[in-house]
């Protein structure tokens, strides 16, 4: 049987149906319920109307549709099934001698396709929406006051190349990140064993500014003290640090690694490592979005299983309850497994990868024990 056949765009249709509706009903709820939240916690500190409020959920709202098509994908798959059983069509199709991997193909190929588009589409379109919706929100909360603390004690930065590292705190933060006000430098350089670098650094000098301002290439520094070991403090109105930094990597410090797209993942991986930071977090996010399409799979696979007995054995509400609890317990494993990939207690690749393969491979085996016997 041809995978295009019409029995399995008929399939196909109906889980898509199920998809849209399911989708649609999700994300509205959602919505109403963000906006809602806005009007608490954003309006509860400047004016904000119902507009106001409303756009700034819509930015959400592609974030918010990439952590629910999981559900959905499972939702929709439980209700194409579930109409095939009651109609008596799922009797009619294992009666013509079609076996289940023909009909479950449809689900399959959804889960591949939606997965893959959510990776490669939707995720970078959520990424660049977020990151707007957080420095809209900054600007909402941050009007009438000259600058935003990025956290208690600061914001942290560290630039750097093969022969010296610059760490940099600033207490408050301007225009997104690029300048921040009330700047401490502490400069490091490379020390060399004769000609060849060693991976140790020593202090070379400490640099007090009022402000630092991003430019192309370099920081300029305004109202400076600079202290270098074995002299005395020098004064000095402006100072040229040379930066690698631009200003879309430098507000990427201070965002979290869903407003990167999954395209800039690897460039910005490579950029935080040259700077001496931990990459950790970003690289399990990239290996998650990576891992996504065979999450989706599983996803809608456990729907349409629980779905495969005939309405006449009974058990079904059962199994319905079963393969929800079965798409809990999944989310949560990979919520759980992404936090040890990015505090580093597991390799990315590995708590990436192993909770939808290991569900998927389970619901393939159920299915090969069924149907085949």
């Amino acid at each position: 049987m041809p995978l295009t056949s019409r029995i399995q765009i008929y399939i196909l249709k109906e889980c898509i149906s199920g998809l849209f509706l399911v989708l649609g009903v999700l994300l509205i709820a959602i919505l109403m319920i963000d906006v809602v939240e806005q009007l608490r916690t954003v309006g509860g500190d400047v004016s904000l109307s119902l507009l106001g409020a409303l756009r700034l959920s819509l930015m959400k709202l592609p974030q918010i549709m990439e952590q629910t098509l999981p559900f959905a994908l499972l939702v929709s798959s439980m209700m194409a099934f579930t109409r095939l059983n009651r109609r008596s069509e799922l009797s009619i199709i294992r009666a013509s001698g079609i076996s289940a991997w023909r009909f479950l193909a449809p689900v399959i190929a959804l889960g591949l396709m939606v997965g893959v588009l959510t990776t490669t589409v939707l995720n970078p379109f959520a990424a660049k929406l977020t990151e707007s919706f957080e420095v809209s929100r900054a600007q909402l909360l941050d009007k009438g006051r000259t600058a935003m603390a990025v956290s208690d004690t600061g914001v942290w930065l560290r630039q750097g190349d093969d022969t010296n590292q610059i760490v940099i705190h600033a207490q408050h933060v301007d225009q997104g990140g690029v300048v921040l006000r009330n700047v401490k430098m502490i400069e490091e350089e490379r020390l060399y064993s004769g000609s060849q670098p060693t991976s140790d650094f020593a202090f070379a000098r400490r640099i007090d500014a009022d402000r630092a301002t991003l430019r192309d290439g370099f920081w300029q520094l305004e109202n400076v003290v600079e202290n270098i070991p074995n002299m005395p403090p020098e004064r000095k109105a402006n100072l040229a640090i040379p930066s690698s930094l631009d200003a879309v990597t430098l507000f990427d410090k201070f965002a979290s690694p869903n407003t990167i797209g999954f395209w800039r993942l690897p460039r910005f991986i490579r950029q935080t490592q040259a700077a001496g930071l931990d990459a950790q977090r970003y690289r399990m996010r990239w290996h998650a979005l990576m891992a996504t399409p065979a999450l989706f799979v599983a996803m809608s696979l456990i729907g349409a299983v629980v779905c495969l007995r005939l309405q006449r054995m009974g058990g079904t509400s059962q199994l319905l309850a079963i393969g929800a609890l079965a798409a809990v317990a999944l989310y949560f494993f990979t919520q759980f497994s992404t936090s040890l990939g990015a505090t580093g207690a597991a390799p990315p690749i590995v708590a990436a990868w192993s909770p939808p393969l290991f569900v998927l491979f389970c619901t393939l085996a159920y299915i090969a024990y069924r149907e085949d016997g």
